[in-house]
């Protein structure tokens, strides 16, 4: 049987029946007649071509279907019932699944802070961290499969749907283990040092660069892409090659002198961060309170 075949408001004098103790108590409590209602179970039984009751004089007893029906419907009036209290409540509590999309190699400290910040100030909320290509995060912002997403850059959807503000800047630092150490480094040595980059679609390298040497053209000699910022790292630490990193997530190295800066006199390359979510995304007390969480604590940058 299709539910859609199956008339619900029966389904409610059923379970007004099995309430109340009898076809009296259903009718007051549903304000209609006794015979009102024991049509409604007539109904019922055949259309789903079942015996709900046994007719004991005017007593009725549940049979082993009616008290599975019963079961079910109490569970489906209490999941329906807690459902619309998070409706209402959603502009008085922050509470509820919010889905943040996270490009692949976010700074794991700064999205930590977030998460712990959240569940501090608002335990009723359950955040879901998702990881993606900036094309597959846009898609899923757009297909509102996600509330918020990072990006490099402000989203634009196809009719200009994503609202976009930036959160901070990283500088992003070319740096060596030991290995590939020179005493002099000059931009046309990557040539022939071994690099470790992100993508071969988006070579961050190339805009290191281009940054760095203006244009002057050298071709890197990439031997891995690793598409994450924590595989760059470890690959650069194993001595695989050099590589473009964060500042933030490199710093602890370069103190230990576990890696070398390798710097051309000009200022670093620096990436800015945006939070994209979709303009018409409902300003529900949860949204306006995770937006604020993410602008104080990722704002404040990736250290």
């Amino acid at each position: 049987m299709e539910l859609n075949d199956l008339d619900l408001n029966k389904l409610r004098v059923f379970f007004a029946v099995i309430e109340g103790g009898g076809v009296s108590q259903a009718g007051r409590r549903l304000a209609v007649t006794r015979s009102a209602v024991s049509q409604a179970l007539a109904a019922l039984e055949r259309s789903l071509g079942l015996r709900l009751f046994h007719r004991l004089g005017r007593r009725l007893v549940p049979t082993r279907e009616g008290e599975l029906l019963r079961d079910r419907f109490a569970e489906y009036q209490a999941v329906l019932a807690r459902t619309l209290d998070e409706l209402v409540h959603a502009d008085r509590e922050v509470r509820g699944l919010v889905r943040i999309g996270l490009f692949l190699g976010f700074p794991r400290p700064t999205i930590t802070r977030l998460v712990a910040g959240c569940a501090a100030r608002h335990p009723q909320a359950r955040i879901q961290l998702l990881y993606g290509s900036q094309d597959d995060l846009r898609e899923r912002l757009l297909g509102g499969r996600l509330d918020f997403a990072f990006s490099f850059g402000p989203g634009r959807g196809a009719r200009g749907d994503i609202r976009s503000v930036p959160l901070f800047e990283q500088e992003l630092m070319l740096v060596t283990s030991r290995e590939h150490r020179l005493p002099r480094f000059a931009v046309e040595d990557i040539a022939r040092t071994p690099v470790v980059d992100y993508y071969r679609s988006d070579p961050l390298i190339q805009r290191w660069i281009r940054h760095h040497a203006g244009p002057r053209r050298v071709v890197p000699d990439v031997r891995v892409w690793a598409a994450t910022t924590d595989l760059v790292l470890e690959l650069v630490l194993a001595r695989v090659g050099i590589g473009v990193l964060p500042r933030a997530l490199v710093a602890p190295h370069l103190g230990r002198r576990r890696l070398f800066a390798i710097g051309t006199g000009r200022p670093e390359l620096t990436d800015t961060i945006w939070l994209d979510e979709l303009r018409t995304t409902a300003e529900s007390r949860t949204a306006r309170a995770i937006r604020a969480a993410i602008v104080a604590e990722v704002g404040r940058g990736p250290g």
